[in-house]
């Protein structure tokens, strides 16, 4: 009686990984991803939220005295395009 062996491969599939998100561009950030972006700074940004110029809303428990602020960075953008229109710039490209 012959045994034969079988072959088995040692070959796996590769593991899972996650998926780069460093070409997403998220939708809202903080004041910090502001001023990393944009190169707005904290003061002008909130002076500019306060306006009515640039959305934001905060994150807070009821009856908490902190938050998190978080802007809309679209409206950044905007914000940024209606400057340009306005000084004349024909480079406006959306």
């Amino acid at each position: 009686m012959q045994v034969i062996a079988q072959q088995y491969s040692t070959e796996t599939m590769p593991g899972v990984t996650g998926g780069a998100i460093s070409s997403c561009v998220p939708e809202f950030g903080r004041w910090q991803d502001v001023q990393r972006i944009f190169g707005i700074k904290r003061g002008t940004l909130y002076g500019l939220i306060e306006e009515g110029k640039i959305r934001s809303i905060t994150l807070r428990k009821p009856g908490r005295k902190f938050g998190c602020r978080l802007i809309h960075l679209e409206s950044v953008r905007a914000h940024l395009h209606a400057l340009m229109a306005r000084q004349g710039n024909s480079e406006v490209a959306r």
